[in-house]
């Protein structure tokens, strides 16, 4: 009898850890913190309608956030902003238009090389190095960011590339 007793115990201290893991992996809005919650303000709307993929990765940004340039942070903001004002439609042309642009040879993708610049230049930074990005160095003549193709694309925006030009 007490061993039926601890297996139903331990069974439903194992059915709370899953459900509790489940919720930390897919939080709703009011599960986040305060801080959180100040930075993905622009998204709030759609929170709870995000898929746990997108949440995991919007939550990995409120966590370099405070380690970004108050001009990093400023254009994150913006961005969130311009994407939390996009209709269903606008969205889905974004979408579209990163999905075309990451189908094409890397030699046809405009400002590719930008972007794998950056790219190196944050994974030095987690190494501890400070190199130069290339949002510190002048832009190439003719040369388009990435995310002007991706612009939107449904994925945390990078902080660091440069906004779109009309």
């Amino acid at each position: 009898m007490a061993k039926a007793l601890l297996g139903i115990a331990l069974a439903l201290c194992l059915g709370v850890s899953v459900a509790q893991a489940q919720q930390a992996k897919n939080p709703t809005w009011g599960q986040l913190t305060s801080e959180q919650r100040q930075i993905l303000a622009p998204i709030q709307a759609e929170w709870d309608k995000l898929d746990p993929l997108r949440k995991r990765k919007w939550l990995g940004i409120t966590q370099r956030y405070p380690k970004m340039k108050p001009e990093e942070q400023e254009r994150l903001q913006q961005r969130m902003n311009e994407w939390a004002n996009l209709t269903p439609s606008q969205r889905r042309a974004a979408r579209e238009t990163y999905r075309d642009f990451e189908q094409k040879p890397a030699d046809e993708r405009p400002g590719l090389r930008k972007w794998d610049e950056y790219k190196q230049a944050r994974t030095a930074e987690g190494a501890g190095k400070t190199p130069e990005t290339p949002a510190d160095k002048p832009a190439e003549a003719g040369g388009d960011s990435r995310a002007e193709g991706a612009a939107g694309a449904g994925d945390p925006p990078s902080p660091t590339v440069e906004p779109r030009q009309e």
